[in-house]
């Protein structure tokens, strides 16, 4: 039985995730990562939404996403699913599938949310102990909304976010940086958080997440 059609509300925010079958790499190298950004693009052409947020990781990717009429979300991630997994089947001479499932989305309701669940994305490398620093990490917009790397192709439109800390740009960046790395020095309230993040169902469930944190896993 096929599964029913996903219903989205028009200017709705979610966070989408999707890892790889049986939590296998679906990034090799950083040409991996590069065209998984430029087919994101071309998607986001294709059927537009509004990309806030985003993280790729070894096995999985967050994608923190705001839905427009002229789109069609489900449409947009299927096509980009479909194409990066033709691109890295032929690169890396594997077959079959590349990705475990539907893509996992949840809805975020609330301003409150929204800013809550980019920095769960932003944390994520740091969390997996990819990185040192957060703004270490090549594969997030962090280092976007941060201005110390480019967007090429201007995918990320992060400044619902960060009007949401201060007037001027100096200072929203600033405050939303302290807002992202104060926590990652704080490993208790670290785990609380995650916690309260689950029980509000901005993140999967921690039947989909894992516990088991390494290079090469990382399935948050």
């Amino acid at each position: 039985m096929s599964r029913p059609p996903r219903q989205w509300i028009e200017g709705g925010v979610y966070h989408l995730t999707l890892r790889g079958n049986n939590r296998q790499r679906i990034f090799v190298d950083d040409a991996d990562y590069r065209h998984y950004l430029f087919t994101l693009n071309r998607a986001h052409r294709e059927e537009p939404f509004r990309l806030l947020a985003f993280a790729l990781m070894p096995n999985h990717v967050h994608l923190v996403v705001e839905t427009m009429p002229e789109g069609n979300l489900s449409s947009a991630m299927q096509w980009l699913s479909t194409m990066y997994t033709r691109y890295f089947n032929e690169r890396h001479q594997r077959v079959g599938h590349l990705y475990q499932g539907r893509f996992y989305s949840n809805v975020v309701d609330r301003d409150t949310y929204l800013f809550e669940v980019t920095r769960y994305v932003h944390l994520n490398p740091f969390r997996a102990r990819l990185v040192e620093r957060p703004a270490d990490y090549l594969w997030s917009s962090y280092r976007i909304y941060l201005g110390i790397a480019p967007d090429p192709w201007r995918l990320v439109e992060y400044d619902r976010i960060l009007s949401l800390f201060g007037h001027t740009l100096v200072e929203q960046v600033k405050r939303y940086q302290q807002f992202v790395d104060e926590l990652a020095q704080q490993e208790a309230d670290l785990d609380q958080w995650i916690r309260k993040l689950t029980r509000y169902k901005l993140i999967p469930s921690t039947r989909w997440l894992s516990k088991e944190v390494t290079v090469t896993s990382a399935a948050l």
